[in-house]
């Protein structure tokens, strides 16, 4: 949904996305595991939103571009564990891009992404409600 200036609903605006895959909002504890030359260090963050090739979340601290780190998720079946290369990073949020999936990581995600894609319309009732009355014009 687009509001403009005024502050009035107006049709949504068509955005180029870059992303291959759709990311859905998602908010799940997450574990961040750095390699520093004096061991690994742990930090803990929060999802924003989650899809089957990445994720992005708030961390603690600052990550470096290009950076490899150890990725868990507490997820509703059970905890997942993979491999991610830092995308971006910024004060507000840090993109991670997932190397490629072990079977059983692929599928704890994609469970959890079935989830959120059935439960999406209820999460977000109004802006489903408004966009809905505008389509209808």
């Amino acid at each position: 949904m687009y509001v403009d200036s005024r502050g009035t609903l107006t049709r949504s605006r068509v955005f180029n996305v870059r992303r291959r895959e759709p990311r859905y909002v998602s908010s799940i504890p997450v574990t961040v595991q750095r390699f520093s030359r004096f061991g690994p260090f742990l930090t803990r963050a929060v999802s924003l939103d989650i899809g089957t090739r990445g994720i992005s979340a708030l961390v603690c601290g600052a990550l470096r571009v290009g950076e490899t780190v150890v990725i868990s998720l507490s997820l509703p079946d059970g905890p997942v564990e993979t491999l991610a290369t830092v995308r971006h990073s910024s004060d507000a949020k840090t993109g991670f891009e997932f190397h490629p999936l072990s079977p059983t990581a692929k599928q704890g995600i994609q469970a959890w992404i079935d989830e959120l894609k059935q439960h999406e319309e209820s999460l977000f009732p109004y802006a489903y409600v408004s966009a809905a009355e505008i389509g209808n014009d």
